[in-house]
């Protein structure tokens, strides 16, 4: 009885459903021919009101392995040289039709690079390089685990690092595999500066932020033309204190990811990354405590004793806007001079670049310059300009970019967008197509609905490894409720510099989607709390949905062969629902099955169990976790890769045990002392995911308990 009272009300509304959904009533009856319209919603303008600045490939022909430095030796061979993470440092001639790039040295045999974090870190030039030819290099090694600084000695044409010439400088042993610093800068004073993190594993355990015992969490000032190896300045802030190493120039510093000197003022500018709440930039100043682990950006750190002697930092950001600060330069070339003196530095897992002017007391002005990289660090020229790195293997630059035409304001209401033809009953536009996944994103046991939108009638391409690109104006729509209740709607624009992601959240009355600007959290109705088992309900921000939604990862995460590979969404016919993609709405450009599917999530079947927790490991945390990607933890959780292979089992923690005696990231047999369970057993800050995870997914947990207990030991 029920469903026939529906039906009447669906009759009526046929004409109104049809003309939305590109049906006439006929067609809506049978399978129609084609149901593919062309996309004409195009979401122009900027929310963020980015400045009128563009990235660059001024070395368009050159690749490198994760990039970690750029720089120009003092001695006006216009040439740059570059370190890879993995111990290899190379020069290139700078000059935009260079094509090759030329090794200066490999030390990968004796850099340690277990952890996301370790490596080759960090490269200086001695300021008398062009007579001395001194180079040193700050990088990790292992057995024991430690951070190592050296001088090497170039070889007289200055085109290779002699590894024999190997004189360390000093050495740090590091606790765990993060938090390294590895800054490495001669200052203007003509001493070195160096940088190391706090130790690593999460909330500095070992107090070092705050003892002045240790070399963690400081940045040190030594002079290497005097003594042996050096000689401690004078008049650096703690010397003859007891207690104290006097090398310490400054402390209280998490872990300074990149810090470089103003070459006209010889300020020094350091980017420190934060906890789980603020990163901050911060000016680095003689005997300076910069508070860490008491505070993190302007705020006290889990109820910690501010004091007044703390330096605040220059800008902090929340999490919100930023996760992984790294520090830049104020810039001091000549093809820019509208940045000029202002300090730009930028968000590793956001993709963000900013800049500011301080005028000593406050930020006087604060731009978002671009965004859309995995900046790993910035660089100089010897003329000032300045460049970025980024783990896309590409060298980039800044520019101006030409003026726009009037593109109208962002929408700011769902209603505005054009996606939907009613947005009051949710009826999508024409050209939206709906699509469902095997291996859906753990949403607080959100209800979600998913569709494409491909500009006109343009196709995806499939790429000859597999991998989907899609035409730039390409929109997804993903929208989460919970039952009758609409909490938000989320759309991804593919733009020419990159993806951009938007989150529109329902208003009470439940008609229409407010665009919210950064992270959000909400307490939810009771009756929606107690279905979801939350009472918050977190909202991300658009440097969230970039922190996931990675350059790394293809941007796009759900929308591949793998995942499509399935049923059809309505339950009807018999076709596959990538069949139906394919042949139905014409949506590819070559064969779109180019993966073996994933089982449904949904199944119970026990012989698909192993690749259900695989496929789910893969979809929630894969587009952090596996090489090259912007997770901190170096194991690997793509489906494809061998579980012996993946740095999975009876592997060590790199940042930290939870306390737990033997705990390994995946212990066969005993999920609890598998530091991937115990993660996601989690909602705190230690939790994973990290992002907009109020209540654990008990599936998932229990599944993923059953193939650890079934792995072999």
């Amino acid at each position: 009885m029920r469903r026939a009272w529906l039906l009447l009300p669906l009759l009526a509304l046929g004409p109104v459903l049809a003309a939305h959904l590109g049906a006439t009533p006929r067609e809506a009856a049978s399978e129609p021919k084609q149901v593919r319209y062309p996309g004409k919603v195009r979401l122009r303008g900027d929310p963020d009101g980015i400045a009128p600045y563009q990235f660059t490939t001024p070395f368009r022909k050159l690749r490198f392995r994760r990039p970690l430095y750029l720089g120009a030796p003092p001695d006006g061979t216009n040439r740059l040289f570059v370190l890879e993470q993995d111990g290899r440092v190379l020069w290139f001639e700078n000059r935009a039709d260079v094509s090759e790039a030329h090794e200066a040295l490999d030390i990968r045999d004796k850099v340690y690079r277990r952890h996301n974090e370790e490596g080759l870190l960090g490269l200086a030039f001695h300021p008398d390089f062009a007579k001395n030819r001194f180079v040193y290099l700050h990088y990790s090694a292992n057995k024991p685990r430690r951070g190592v600084v050296a001088r090497f000695t170039m070889n007289r044409a200055r085109t290779r690092i002699v590894p024999s010439s190997e004189r360390v400088i000093l050495e740090q042993r590091q606790p765990w595999g993060n938090h390294n610093g590895g800054g490495l800068e001669f200052g203007p004073d003509g001493y070195l500066y160096i940088t190391f993190g706090d130790g690593g594993a999460g909330g500095d355990p070992l107090g070092s932020g705050q003892d002045l015992g240790t070399w963690l969490g400081s940045m040190l000032r030594i002079d290497v033309d005097s003594g042996s190896p050096y000689r401690v300045p004078k008049d650096n802030p703690f010397v003859g204190r007891p207690g104290v190493r006097p090398e310490i120039w400054a402390y209280g510093l998490r872990n300074v990811w990149r810090f470089s000197f103003d070459r006209v003022t010889g300020a020094c500018w350091g980017g420190d990354v934060g906890q789980n709440a603020w990163e901050e930039i911060d000016i680095i100043r003689r005997g300076g405590n910069y508070g860490w682990k008491v505070r993190e950006g302007h705020s006290a750190f889990r109820g910690g004793a501010m004091s007044p002697s703390f330096i605040d930092p220059v800008i902090s950001h929340p999490v919100s806007e930023a996760r992984s600060i790294t520090g830049g330069y104020v810039y001091r070339g000549k093809a820019l001079p509208d940045l000029v003196g202002a300090y730009v530095y930028a968000d590793y897992a956001t993709g963000y670049v900013w800049a500011l002017r301080w005028n000593g007391t406050k930020v006087t002005q604060h731009l978002r310059l671009g965004r859309g990289r995995a900046i790993s660090s910035f660089g100089e020229d010897a003329a000032g300009e300045i460049y970025f790195t980024a783990f896309d293997g590409r060298i980039y630059g800044l520019a101006r970019a030409e003026p726009r035409t009037a593109e109208g304001a962002f929408p700011r209401r769902l209603s505005q967008t054009g996606l939907f033809g009613d947005t009051k009953r949710m009826l999508p536009a024409a050209s939206l197509i709906e699509y469902d996944v095997n291996a859906p994103l753990w949403s607080d046991g959100a209800d979600k609905k998913r569709w494409i939108m491909l500009p006109d009638l343009q196709k995806v391409t499939v790429e000859s490894g597999g991998a989907y690109r899609f035409p730039l104006g390409t929109i997804f729509v993903k929208h989460f409720s919970s039952g009758s209740y609409r909490l938000e709607t989320r759309v991804m624009v593919k733009r020419a510099s990159g993806w951009a992601g938007y989150t529109y959240v329902w208003d009470d009355a439940q008609e229409d989607a407010w665009l919210i600007d950064g992270r959000v959290d909400k307490a939810l109705p009771a009756a929606v709390a107690r279905r979801l088992g939350t009472a918050t309900w977190t909202f991300p921000g658009r440097a969230d949905c970039s922190s996931c939604h990675t350059p790394h990862s293809g941007g796009v995460l759900g929308f591949r062969s793998e995942q499509l590979d399935r049923p059809r969404l309505d339950g009807k016919h018999q076709q596959n629902q990538l069949d139906r993609l394919e042949g139905l709405y014409k949506l590819f450009e070559g064969a779109a099955r180019t993966r073996p599917a994933w089982p449904d999530w949904q199944s119970k079947a026990t012989a698909v169990q192993t690749a259900q927790v695989r496929s789910y490991l893969d979809a929630n945390c894969a587009f952090c976790h596996q090489p090259g990607g912007t997770g901190n933890a170096t194991f690997d959780l793509r489906f494809a890769t061998p579980v012996d292979a993946a740095r999975l089992i009876n592997e060590p923690p790199g940042q930290g045990d939870l306390g737990v005696r033997g705990a390994r990231i995946v212990v066969p047999g005993q999920p609890y002392k598998s530091l991937l369970y115990l993660l996601m057993n989690r909602t705190d800050e230690k939790g994973m995911p990290n992002l907009a995870h109020n209540a654990v997914d008990k599936t998932a947990l229990s599944r993923v308990a059953r193939w650890i207990r079934g792995l072999k030991k």
